[in-house]
């Protein structure tokens, strides 16, 4: 899970803290695909509404939120038709503050609001494993201690104001994804894709050494060695678990790979492809522009803002 993160570079930051008495609704537009919005919710309960799904989940004091798709969603009471004072804005010196009564300590529901962004523009089979929307509940749960504490934490560093408070929020944010998607892993034994198979004792060995050395010259027969079953049974359990066959996944985690080092620059395209198994640039070439739409160089100048892709076309690298 480290290496799945680590390609995916998140980057967290908390910007509002919505502070409402009875009878509001919060409605969020879609952000996606590169960026994922969270919330907290630290006191009080209400819905989170999927218009586009009619998903309707009620949440509990001491709930994380995070819709990694950035799909539109409101937050809202439970009695949405209740009506209460309008929602108004206030400038504050580490967050803004939203709310809807007069004075902030009368609020009932204390809610803080922020934004996974995920550089690069890169597709992740990471992001594309997990839920929309996420729903962690972590207070008073043996098994998100952790999480809790790092939540107390942020809290009590926007609340205070001291110096640093925005750097270590900043920093903390990024932290809390990682947590939440370890949560999902431990609660959610029935997830699918890359998520699916961290969860097999069976498969989970095949993933790690696609991660760890993804130029080996890997077979279905090789990767199921290495999980000490026979290959009929390594690619059925495989492709029941993530709904494609190990090739194919691999040609995505190569990908992943690719996109990052082409990112961050340094390498010639050769030296990218032979990075991640290709001996012939050609070769390399024609895989990282059927998977991406763009060719590699196309998409290192991009990623550097030296050559933005048209309107038209994203950028969607592995």
């Amino acid at each position: 899970m480290s290496e799945l993160v680590k390609r995916l570079d998140p980057r967290g930051r908390m910007d509002l803290r919505c502070l409402f008495g009875q009878g509001w609704s919060a409605p969020h537009d879609a952000v996606g695909p590169w960026r994922a919005p969270f919330h907290i919710l630290l006191r009080g309960r209400c819905e989170l509404w999927l218009p586009g799904s009619g998903i309707l989940i009620p949440l509990e004091e001491g709930s994380l939120v995070v819709l990694p798709r950035g799909t539109a969603h409101v937050l809202r009471t439970a009695v949405p038709q209740a009506r209460g004072r309008a929602i108004r804005l206030q400038p504050g010196e580490l967050v803004d503050v939203k709310t809807n009564v007069a004075r902030q300590e009368i609020a009932d529901t204390d809610i803080l609001c922020g934004e996974f962004e995920f550089p690069g523009r890169r597709r992740s089979l990471l992001l594309d494993a997990l839920p929309e929307p996420m729903v962690i509940p972590f207070a008073h749960r043996p098994e998100a201690e952790w999480l809790e504490a790092l939540v107390r934490l942020m809290a009590h560093e926007i609340a205070q104001h001291r110096p640093g408070a925005s750097a270590i929020v900043a920093e903390l944010s990024g932290a809390l994804f990682t947590l939440a998607v370890r949560a999902c892993l431990e609660t959610r034994p029935e997830l699918s894709g890359v998520l699916g198979l961290l969860a097999s004792p069976r498969l989970a060995a095949a993933l790690q050494v696609m991660l760890a050395q993804p130029q080996d010259p890997w077979t279905v027969a090789s990767l199921a060695a290495r999980c000490h079953l026979s290959r009929a049974t390594f690619a059925r359990e495989f492709t029941r678990r993530v709904g494609t066959g190990p090739l194919e996944l691999l040609t995505i985690l190569r990908m992943e790979r690719a996109s990052q080092l082409l990112a961050q620059g340094g390498q010639d395209t050769a030296s990218v492809g032979e990075a991640v198994g290709y001996r012939s640039e050609a070769a390399f070439n024609r895989a990282f522009t059927r998977h991406a739409g763009v060719t590699p160089g196309r998409f290192r100048r991009a990623s550097a803002g030296l050559d933005p892709p048209a309107p038209h076309e994203a950028i969607i690298a592995a």
